[in-house]
């Protein structure tokens, strides 16, 4: 029972999400720099800081319940359950956010924990695409919207 592939996979979650990448931040160590007070603004386009970090949490929410062999759960690009119109109006809500965040990536890596390699030839349930589509492009949508982050909070403070 080959694993090698999902421990990239995990690694690459790992390193996205808290670790120390070659790029720079980290998710979370950018989103732990940032003043809450500064999330809701749209500087650029109609999408805040805290609209981008509930769209992420969104699509790992739906990885997790694919993963869990949800066959009805579904989030169709660009609609309801993709972008969530979210406003904090405290630092609580900033760190609940975060914590929901933190959350889906501890229980990601918990059930990776225990796969094998073959779970990336296995179909998510109800799409026509495997898990091996899915699971290396998690980081690599956190990436992309964290350079999304960095210039809208780096926008916001000029």
């Amino acid at each position: 029972m080959s694993n090698q592939k999902i421990k990239t996979i995990v690694h690459d979650l790992k390193e996205c999400f808290d670790g120390r990448p070659w790029y720079g931040d980290s998710l979370m160590g950018k989103l732990d720099s940032l003043d809450w007070k500064h999330v809701n603004e749209r500087r650029y386009g109609t999408k805040s800081i805290a609209v981008l970090v509930r769209h992420i949490l969104n699509w790992r929410v739906f990885v997790l319940k694919k993963l869990e062999g949800d066959l009805d759960y579904d989030l169709i690009i660009d609609g309801p359950n993709d972008w969530t119109e979210v406003n904090i109006t405290t630092n609580e809500e900033w760190e609940g956010l975060k914590s929901e965040l933190k959350r889906t990536q501890e229980a990601i890596l918990h059930i990776l924990s225990n796969r094998s390699d073959d779970l990336l030839e296995e179909k998510v349930p109800g799409k026509k695409y495997t898990f091996g589509n899915v699971l290396p492009s998690i980081a690599q949508h956190d990436i992309y919207h964290l350079g999304q982050i960095a210039m809208l909070y780096t926008m916001g403070k000029s």
